[in-house]
C-alpha cells in the first residue's frame, strides 16, 4: 500500500512539472508572437481626411498653422502660404498665394502641396478643384480656448509625426506655454481685456473666445458670462475691474476722463495696453508675452495674493499701491 502511494505521489509530481513545463515555453514563445505586430504610426484620422503617411508638403492659408508647423519642426515642407504668414522671418522666402478669404486657387494647385491647411472656410467649388488637382484641404478650427490650441497642435503633430510620437511631440511644443499660463494663475482679483471703444460701449472678450480664455488665466474675467461682446459704461462700473486690458493701438485716451476717474484700474495704475494680434492667431509664442503680462501685473497689484481667485461673494484683499506704470508689450 504505500509503495503504490509513493510511485501515485511520483506520478503526480512528474504531471505538475509537466504542466509547469509547457506554461514556461508558452510564455517565452508570447514575446515573440507579439513582436510580430508592432504599433503603427499611421494611419491617422483627422479633420475627416486619412493620413497614411506624414504629408511631404504642405500649403498653409493660417499665419499661427504656419507658426505652429515650425515649432513642430515641420517648416520645412511648407511650399505656399498665406500672405499673411509673416513669422518666422524665414517664411517670407514661401511663395505666397492669396489669403484664406480670397486665396489664389491656380497658384496652389500649381504648387500642388499634398496638404492645405486653412483656419478659414474655402468655397466649396474651390475645394472640389483642389481635389480634383490631388490636394486635400483640412480645416482646423480656431481655437476659443486654450485646450482648443492645445488639441491644434496635437491634431497637427499627429498629422506629420503619427500616433506613436505626436503625443510626445504636441506636448514637448506646448510645454512652455503650458506652465506660463498656470504660472498667471491669481497675479489679480478681477480683469476686463477690452478690444475696441465704440459709441455703443466697450468691446470685451468673453469667454467663449480666445482672447477672453487668455485673460481669464490671470484673474476673474469680468466679461467672461456676457451675453454681449458689448459692455457699457454703467456695466464696467458696476464690475469696476482691479486691472483693465487694453488692445493696441488702443490706450488710455480712448477713455472719458470722468468715467476713467471713477474706475479702480485708473485711480491705481493698472490700465495696461498689450499686444491682441498674439490672441488673434495664437501659438506657443504666447509664453513669453504671458510672463511680461503676469509679472508686471503682480509687481503693480501685489497678486500673490490672489493665487486662489476668490469667488463673487469672498473678501476683498486691499492693497496699497504707490507704483503706477503702464506696459506695452509688443
Amino acid at each position: 500500500m504505500i509503495k503504490k502511494l509513493v510511485i501515485i505521489l511520483i506520478s503526480a509530481s512528474l504531471f505538475l512539472c509537466g504542466c509547469t513545463k509547457v506554461t514556461e515555453e508558452d510564455a517565452e514563445a508570447l514575446p515573440a508572437d507579439a513582436a510580430a505586430v508592432t504599433e503603427q504610426p499611421y494611419p491617422v484620422t483627422a479633420g475627416g481626411l486619412t493620413f497614411n503617411s506624414s504629408p511631404v508638403t504642405v500649403g498653409s492659408l493660417s499665419p499661427a498653422v504656419t507658426e505652429m508647423l515650425f515649432e513642430l519642426g515641420f517648416g520645412d515642407r511648407i511650399i505656399c502660404r498665406s500672405e499673411y504668414c509673416d513669422y518666422p522671418e524665414s517664411t517670407e522666402n514661401i511663395p505666397s498665394v492669396g489669403s484664406a478669404v480670397n486665396p489664389d486657387i491656380d497658384g496652389i494647385i500649381k504648387y500642388s502641396p499634398a496638404l492645405l491647411i486653412t483656419q478659414s472656410p474655402i468655397a466649396n467649388k474651390d475645394i472640389t478643384r483642389l481635389s480634383s488637382a490631388g490636394v486635400s484641404v483640412l480645416s482646423l478650427p480656431s481655437p476659443r480656448s486654450e485646450a482648443e490650441l492645445l488639441d491644434n497642435y496635437r491634431t497637427l503633430a499627429l498629422i506629420f509625426s503619427g500616433s506613436i510620437d505626436g503625443e510626445s511631440l504636441a506636448e514637448n511644443a506646448t510645454a512652455d506655454l503650458r506652465a506660463a499660463l498656470a504660472e498667471a494663475k491669481g497675479s489679480c482679483e478681477s480683469l476686463v481685456f477690452i478690444m475696441n471703444i465704440t459709441d455703443d460701449g466697450f468691446s470685451a472678450a468673453t469667454g467663449d473666445t480666445f482672447a477672453g480664455d487668455y485673460a481669464a488665466h490671470f484673474g476673474k474675467n469680468i466679461a467672461a458670462d456676457n451675453s454681449s461682446l458689448t459692455l457699457t459704461a454703467e456695466e464696467l462700473l458696476d464690475a469696476d475691474p482691479q486691472v483693465i486690458l487694453l488692445a493696441h493701438p488702443l490706450d488710455t485716451s480712448y477713455f472719458d476722463a470722468d468715467l476713467a476717474s471713477q474706475l479702480t484700474a485708473f485711480s491705481e495704475g493698472h490700465v495696461y495696453v498689450i499686444d491682441a494680434s498674439l490672441t488673434e492667431r495664437p501659438t506657443a509664442r504666447l509664453a513669453a508675452v504671458t510672463r511680461q503680462i503676469s509679472e508686471t501685473i503682480r509687481s503693480d497689484t501685489g497678486g500673490g495674493d490672489f493665487a486662489v481667485i476668490p469667488d463673487a461673494s469672498a473678501e476683498t484683499v486691499s492693497e496699497d499701491v504707490t507704483d503706477i506704470s503702464e506696459d506695452v508689450n509688443e
